[in-house]
Order: structure tokens, then sequence, then C-alpha cells
């Protein structure tokens, strides 16, 4: 079951409303664990913390709805006009205008509509442009079991970077003390999963996946990189990388902060789901079926 709602005029769109819609829309179709949502978004964004901010609004209040059906892995993907939407095939597809219906394959569709604020920039504030700042940008995680905050980091970064984006996929053998270790995807897997997200979201974007196997991955090495992309909670590790880099005589890098990740409730997002307790999860449905 793959279904997708798509939004115009995202910077009138009351963000409030978005689960009640959600759940409106989905009501009666039935999703599993291998279901995807995608959430596809027209109109060109300017500012990735603009984008941060309507992020973490859409992934908060789609998994909602997941949740309240014990539905803990279906996919929720954000895309935009530049991703590979047109070849997918959707079983249901909503829409707020019907001309978007001849825009993607679909069997079934409805419509909705789109709720609507007075006035713009529903976040408030002023936002800096910089989508494609950046010729060569980094990352890097575990991207264990990925999940709405890796899509969400790695959206960031994609949306800063015109050329080449390196992620780096931290090694196995660095993750020998993480909790419920024996419930790690393995590296190969974490990769590939990235990897298909990226191709997703940004195909024409060249990705290079590589293991991290010390504190500073690829960015303690490769000279091209300009910017590294870090979450609230790893700011810390991005310093240390510039220290690292200045001392190899290698360029400072720009650190983008994505303030959503890590769950704050003060940005409107909390993050439901940590990797650590996806793989406790499976802990305990595993044991409970030997019970």
């Amino acid at each position: 079951m793959r279904a997708a709602i798509v939004f115009h005029n995202i910077e009138a769109l009351d963000f409030s409303k978005l689960e009640s819609l959600f759940g409106d829309c989905l009501r009666d179709i039935t999703f599993d664990d291998m279901s995807v949502l995608d959430i596809i978004l027209l109109g060109q964004f300017e500012s990735s913390v603009y984008l941060d901010n309507v992020l973490g609004r859409i992934y908060s209040s789609a998994r909602e709805i997941f949740l309240s059906r014990k539905l803990f892995v279906t996919a929720i993907n954000v895309l935009f006009d530049y991703s590979s939407t047109q070849s997918l095939d959707f079983d249901w597809l909503y829409v707020p205008d019907e001309e978007l219906l001849k825009r993607y394959q679909h069997k079934n569709a409805g419509l909705f509509e789109q709720p609507r604020i007075q006035g713009s920039n529903v976040f408030g504030g002023s936002y800096v442009e910089d989508t494609d700042r950046y010729k060569v940008s980094a990352l890097g995680g575990t991207f264990d079991h990925i999940h709405d905050g890796h899509k969400i980091l790695l959206t960031v970064a994609a949306f800063l970077t015109s050329e080449r984006l390196i992620v780096g996929v931290t090694d196995e053998e660095l993750l020998v003390k993480k909790k419920y270790r024996e419930y790690l995807e393995s590296f190969d897997k974490r990769a590939k999963n990235v990897q298909q997200f990226l191709h997703l979201l940004k195909p024409n974007l060249d990705t290079q996946i590589v293991p991290i196997k010390d504190v500073c991955g690829p960015t303690g090495t490769v000279p091209e990189i300009e910017c590294l992309v870090v979450s609230r909670e790893t700011v810390a590790g991005g310093e240390f990388v510039n220290k690292t880099r200045l001392a190899k005589g290698l360029s400072k890098l720009d650190i983008s902060v994505v303030n959503v990740l890590g769950g704050n409730e003060q940005d409107g997002w909390k993050e439901k789901l940590s990797s650590t307790e996806l793989r406790k999860m499976l802990m305990q449905i595993k044991n409970s079926a030997r019970n």
C-alpha cells in the first residue's frame, strides 16, 4: 500500500489542522508496517531553517496518525517538486486541486480542502535564503532503522547541497556499546536505506555513502567539503571536526544545525521514536512471541 497527500501554497498552510486532515484522508485506508505514506509539497523553499520547521510539523502530525494505529515503522516521506514522484504509482492519492491528479499515477483518488491561515510565514521571524548554497556537504550518523528524525536531517542536508552530499554511516565496529545491539541493522542495510531515501528525495544529487570508522569520518580528510550538517545535540562534534581540519591544514567548515532533531517541544516537534526505542520494541515483540 502506497498513499500520497499533496499540498500546495505551503506558506498559507494552517499546520495546526494537519493531524485532523491526515486522519480524515487516511481513515478508510488500511496500512501495515510495509506501507508508505508520501507527503508531497509543491512550490519552492528558499530557507533551510524554514524547511526544518515545516518538516518537523508535517512528520509529527502524520506520525501521530500511525502511532494511534500502533504502526511504529510505517514509512513516511516528505517529498518535493524535484523528487522522484512521477515514477511512483499510488494506491491512494489525495490532492487539494483536481488538476493535480494529472501529475501522478494513481488507482484511487480523493479531494480535500487545504486548511489556510491569513497572512504568511506561520513560524514568524526572518529567514536567510540558502538553497543549494554548498557544492559539497557532509553529515553523519548511525541511521539505524531509518526514521523521521533521520529523514529531516537528510532532507535539510540535500536542500543545502547543489552537487555532492557525503553521508557517513557509522561502521559496525563503533556500535558495540549500543543498547539492544543484537537488533541493529547491518551497515549495508543502513547505507542502502539512506541511499534509497536520498535518491527518491533529490535524484539529481550525487550522494556518496561512506563508513565512519573514527570520530570525524570523511569530514576529517576530504578537502572539498564546505558544510557539515548536524543535529542540535551533536553541535560539539562539529566543533571537534573543525579543530581537526584546521590542525591538518584543511579549511574550516560551515556548521548547519538542524534544530528540530532531538525533540524539543519548543520546536513544535518531538521525536517520538528513536532508533534505540525501535530496537527495544523489536526485542519486546520477539520476547512476547516466545512466551
